[in-house]
């Protein structure tokens, strides 16, 4: 409705009255928006851009004991899987396009995650050395990237998870200070989306001979020191030592920016290992903590007790990155039997289950996005010598039909809930 211009001497006190009963009908009005253009329940965001300050403090997902609340004041349980397309050490204009072991785009398979697989959460990998040129400025068409991955995931009412991975770089085995330049920008830039969760640093790692004299691993990750350096997965160590920042220095760089944002630290050893939590744990709000909660040495309950159940007791414990099949190395011959057990006890915990990865011959049958793995009807085990694939990481090749998919969608489709 177009309003007629007035002079405001033509107007007497009961015009003046509703003049000013229409001015702030109007400013409330317009707050509301405000408020509710930064819930969960508005997902078509036109801009990933930083917000201002002053609404830095979303409504949205919280801590509250050992549980993520969601928007809806109910306990959020992630079912979900890694996209690590983004953290390839590729070109960035061929990223996450196809060309890798996915043999789909990113965005094809966060389509599927939702058509398909039912899932409520997606945690995509995220190199620093993509989002950085190497004057420190911001690589744009990269951010650019990142953003429209977050937006279609946020458009299909799903969550969404950035995790500083450094692997493909082969980077520092714990954060070092470039990670505290990561969180610095990230935090600014998605402050304001609660539908966000910050994973501090994919698989910290630090083997025993790293350390210095006594140096203790927990101690590091907490609050940072110096170690031997030690890359990638490489078992061994130099002669040079480096200063490594703790999980604590990275909560405090995401807070200082005001992102209340939900923040993980995964657990050292490759992200397998919570015992330290009870004397390390972090200071601050909204935090959880990681935790693969793989079968070759957890297949069984008291196991699995013992590496993350007991610890969900007092803390929120994320089950990321699950992987159980990986060549020789890494495969339970007894999965048929074992990943039921292991999802019936994550379902007990309230925990879900955060998988790698939607990729041939792993989650599915070729590139066939709604066509999962599985095992034979009526198996128990699968004790071929290469358990149960035929030559090396021939899991991942496009014929391989065997494996956890069926399971692991089924899982989904009858637990995941939309937050």
């Amino acid at each position: 409705m177009k309003l007629k211009r007035i002079n405001k001497n033509q107007l007497g006190f009961g015009h003046l009255e509703i003049l000013a009963l229409l001015i702030v009908i109007s400013v409330i009005s317009f707050g509301a928006w405000r408020v509710l253009s930064h819930t969960h329940t508005t997902k078509n965001h036109d801009s990933m851009a930083t917000a201002s300050s002053s609404n830095s403090s979303p409504a949205g997902f919280y801590v509250n004991a050992n549980k993520i609340i969601g928007p809806n004041g109910k306990q959020f349980v992630p079912y979900g899987a890694v996209i690590e397309c983004a953290a390839q050490k590729s070109p960035v204009a061929t990223l996450c396009q196809g060309k890798n072991l996915s043999g789909n785009t990113a965005y094809a398979q966060i389509n599927a995650a939702a058509k398909y697989w039912n899932m409520n959460i997606l945690r995509f990998q995220v190199a620093q050395e993509h989002l950085f040129n190497s004057n420190g400025s911001i690589n744009y068409p990269y951010l650019n990237l990142i953003d429209s991955l977050v937006k279609q995931t946020y458009s299909l009412g799903m969550v969404a998870i950035i995790t500083l991975q450094e692997e493909h770089y082969n980077g520092p085995a714990f954060p070092t200070s470039t990670a505290i330049t990561f969180w610095k920008f990230m935090a600014q830039h998605f402050k304001n989306y609660p539908d966000l969760f910050f994973d501090l640093y994919n698989e910290p790692r630090l083997p025993a001979n790293a350390l210095l004299s006594g140096s203790n691993i927990w101690n590091i990750w907490q609050n940072g020191g110096e170690a031997y350096l030690a890359s990638g997965k490489a078992n061994g160590t130099t002669n040079q030592i480096v200063q490594y920042v703790g999980m604590q220095n990275l909560v405090n760089t995401i807070r200082e920016q005001g992102a209340k944002n939900i923040i993980i630290a995964e657990g050292p050893d490759y992200d397998e290992d919570l015992s330290g939590l009870p004397t390390h744990t972090l200071t601050g709000e909204n935090i959880a903590y990681g935790i693969e909660p793989n079968l070759r040495h957890d297949s069984t309950q008291a196991s699995q007790y013992n590496t993350f159940g007991q610890y969900t007791n007092n803390w929120p414990i994320m089950p990321e990155a699950f992987l159980d099949n990986e060549g020789t190395q890494f495969c339970d011959p007894n999965s048929p039997v074992d990943l039921p057990n292991l999802l019936a006890y994550l379902k007990s915990l309230n925990m879900g289950l955060i998988f790698w990865a939607l990729i041939p011959g792993n989650a599915i049958v070729g590139t066939n996005l709604d066509q999962p793995t599985s095992y034979p009807k009526g198996a128990t085990s699968i004790s071929s010598p290469m358990c149960p694939y035929k030559g090396p990481r021939t899991i991942y090749a496009s014929s391989n039909t065997i494996g956890d998919g069926e399971l692991i969608m089924n899982y989904f489709k009858a637990n995941s809930v939309k937050p």
